[in-house]
């Protein structure tokens, strides 16, 4: 991909600081004037102009170190952009690696202690370890799962989403999800202006966030899912009355594999940050945003363009 062209520099600054440096040649000769010294015309003139140059030389250093900056920082943002997708390519090849040298296995492990465990009577010992070895072998399996699914090149489709419409599709799984905890669910009432992307990968975003708020809250906890308009940006935020995020914590947040919970992959979060980047948005914390007292508690806001 070939660059951009260098953008040329800001003329109306530069004017503005030869106009500057002119209006400050002109200031020092009637200070001169009024202290009585008698100055011809071609030294004001010459003064006049000098402090012209020195303004529209400063102007320009000033642009220059302002292009620096934006360059550096663009730079700073394509270095990231590539180790992330370094990353990604590491970890595609470490999950196709792992699926193939550990699913096949795991498949007859289920199946034999499957087998095991119509033979064994309910509540013996051999029972029981039957079942965790079941148990296990799908937790393993839905390790591996994660970890294809997050490395997979995301290619979102291009068509009209409700993305309100998508909140109240996922509402009963997550009641589900909130039932042993016997968890309230609200959803606020907002305008959901319709949007362009991936139905299915979007569903996936607001069902993984959801679910992420039911595991965190505690027995009677709720959550709150909403969807609003900001200007030509659509607004998901999914709320909850958790503990909230530590402050040490919310900086790794995004990062693959990195949880606090004592259960899970650590992908859940970075799965959903790529699925709103590929859409062409992000995904935030919003500290103080909580549905507890004073704020407590995480709100995570998936900020999408309306033309995503």
């Amino acid at each position: 991909m070939s660059s951009a062209p260098p953008s040329p520099p800001s003329s109306r600054r530069a004017w503005l600081g030869a106009v500057l440096g002119f209006g400050a040649g002109l200031f020092d000769f009637l200070l001169l004037r009024l202290a009585g010294v008698d100055v011809s015309r071609v030294v004001v003139g010459f003064f006049a102009v000098t402090f012209a140059g020195f303004g529209y030389a400063i102007a320009l250093l000033l642009d220059a170190r302002d292009r620096l900056k934006a360059s550096a920082a663009a730079l700073a943002a394509s270095h990231r952009r590539e180790a992330h997708s370094e990353k990604l390519a590491a970890i595609g090849r470490l999950a196709a690696g792992v699926a193939h040298e550990v699913r096949n296995p795991l498949g007859v492990i289920r199946s034999s202690a499957s087998l095991v465990l119509e033979d064994m009577p309910e509540g013996t010992d051999n029972h029981q370890a039957a079942r965790f070895i079941v148990e296990e072998v799908d937790r393993l399996n839905a390790v591996v799962t994660a970890l294809l699914d997050y490395a997979r090149p995301l290619a979102p489709r291009r068509e009209p989403v409700d993305l309100a419409g998508l909140v109240t599709a996922v509402e009963p799984l997550v009641r589900d999800a909130l039932r042993p905890k016997r968890g309230r669910l609200g959803a606020a009432e907002g305008d959901g202006p319709a949007l362009r992307g991936d139905p299915d990968l979007l569903a996936q975003l607001v069902y993984g966030l959801a679910l992420n708020a039911a595991q965190a809250i505690g027995d009677g906890g709720r959550i709150e899912l909403q969807v609003r308009r900001r200007g030509e940006v659509v607004e998901l935020l999914v709320r909850d009355d958790g503990p909230g995020v530590a402050p040490e914590h919310a900086a790794r947040l995004f990062e693959p594999f990195f949880t606090t919970k004592k259960t899970g992959t650590g992908l859940g979060l970075a799965t959903a940050a790529r699925i709103a980047e590929a859409h062409g948005g992000a995904l935030e914390l919003v500290p103080g945003g909580g549905l507890g007292p004073e704020g407590r508690g995480a709100c995570f806001c998936v900020r999408l363009p309306e033309a995503a």
